[in-house]
């Protein structure tokens, strides 16, 4: 039997090499606004949008995540058990004539398996990209997306309890420890304390937008 690879809306048939994983956290506090499984969410909504849009194939979402151990906001995984996850999806995906993978992690503590991935690529012989794309935690940012995309309770009594106040990992403001320890973290929660947070969706809209279409010209490079 011979599969019909050019049929569909699809870039060209070599997408069909190409294998879209996303990658967030589950299990994490995200204030009173956004859901504790956010970071998982808008990776599976860019990821699902970029395999529409291009015919690459969305192979799903990875169950554990991984965090830096001074940033104390959520129950997560070692690295390695987070590239044992995608070790399945890499193999099966190979199974299905999948030679590279495009993962998208919209979790700032996934960044740590870059070099754990370097070897799945050598021991599988296949290509994988660990597109990163995060925001400020549980901030304008986080907020504007998740109202786009439908997870974010608007609701105006919601909103004014979403005060970092009160939910320390908002901006990781009250996250003393993750701030001592990370400049980056440290200078975010700055800019949240003197800013404050806020719904904004034409905001959400420009960065999904951006996301997604940087996602698919990695893939349109992918096929060639």
């Amino acid at each position: 039997m011979e599969l019909r690879l050019n049929s569909g809306k699809i870039l060209n048939k070599n997408v069909h090499e190409i294998g879209i994983i996303a990658l967030g956290s589950f299990l994490e506090n995200h204030g009173s606004v956004l859901p504790i499984d956010t970071d998982a969410k808008i990776a599976s909504y860019i990821s699902l949008n970029v395999s529409i849009l291009t015919g690459a194939k969305f192979l799903g979402v990875v169950l554990p995540s991984t965090e830096y151990d001074y940033v104390k906001h959520g129950i997560h995984n070692k690295p390695e058990e987070v590239v044992e996850y995608i070790k399945y999806i890499v193999k099966e995906g190979k199974k299905l004539g999948i030679k590279k993978f495009l993962i998208i992690n919209c979790h700032g503590g996934n960044t740590i398996i870059s070099n754990l991935l370097n070897d799945l690529e050598n021991q599988y012989n296949v290509k994988i990209i660990l597109k990163n794309i995060t925001f400020t935690h549980a901030a304008t940012e986080e907020l504007s997306i998740g109202c786009v995309i439908g997870i974010a309770d608007d609701d105006e009594n919601r909103l004014k309890e979403h005060d970092f106040n009160k939910y320390p990992e908002i901006g990781m403001v009250g996250l003393k420890e993750a701030r001592e320890n990370n400049i980056y973290i440290d200078k975010e929660a700055e800019i949240v304390e003197k800013y404050g947070v806020k719904i904004d969706r034409e905001l959400g809209e420009k960065i999904l937008k951006k996301a997604i279409s940087e996602c698919v010209e990695i893939v349109k490079e992918l096929t060639n």
